[in-house]
């Protein structure tokens, strides 16, 4: 378990599967810069297990904080590129409930995934999508320290059209260390 300041966070398992399929099949949850597309627990099942084990494919994650039962995010990371072996990095990727939005907890969450990411495997690279108009998202992952790189024009189909969104990278000598991090980012 990855623990941060008043949150902590959780690899997902097959138990979570249920959870899971609620979450992404719920249009309120999900808010307007997602897609909703109906699973069942049995996909998740599938995912979960696909995941499993393997760091550099990514892996599914949930936000946990103590004035609530059920965890109130979900968050992960996955390998975008075909070839690991010649691009070492990440996308990273996570959602709140409505409930616990714009309170810190996104921003306090992806510090220390990021951290822990730099940490643990061999990564050069850690990015972001974020569809253009969803200020909050851009907001907190710039105070993460993010850069913003660009946009990718028309990638995504987002309620009947096409969209544009934003990329954003930190790189190792971006992070630097843990203890460099910390003292250049929001308390996590």
């Amino acid at each position: 378990m990855l623990v941060g300041r008043n949150l902590s966070i959780r690899i997902a398992t097959l138990e979570d599967a249920s959870f899971l399929s609620d979450w992404f099949s719920n249009p309120e949850t999900l808010g307007k810069f997602y897609n909703v597309w109906p699973s069942t627990r049995v996909d998740w099942e599938r995912t979960l297990s696909e995941r499993s084990g393997t760091r550099e494919r990514g892996g599914i994650y949930l936000v946990m904080h103590p004035e609530s039962p059920s965890p109130v995010g979900v968050c992960g990371y996955f390998n975008p590129f075909t070839m690991w072996e010649l691009f070492r990095g990440v996308e990273l990727w996570g959602q709140l409930h409505p409930q616990f939005r714009a309170r810190g907890f996104g921003t306090q969450g992806a510090c220390v995934m990021i951290n822990h990411l730099f940490n643990a495997l061999p990564l050069e690279r850690i990015q972001a999508t974020i569809v253009v108009g969803n200020e909050p998202s851009c907001r907190a992952v710039e105070a993460i320290g993010m850069r913003k790189e660009g946009i990718y024009r028309n990638v995504s189909f987002l309620h009947g059209r096409y969209v544009d969104m934003y990329l954003y990278s930190i790189v190792r000598s971006d992070w630097q260390s843990e203890e460099v991090y910390r003292q250049n980012r929001p308390p996590f």
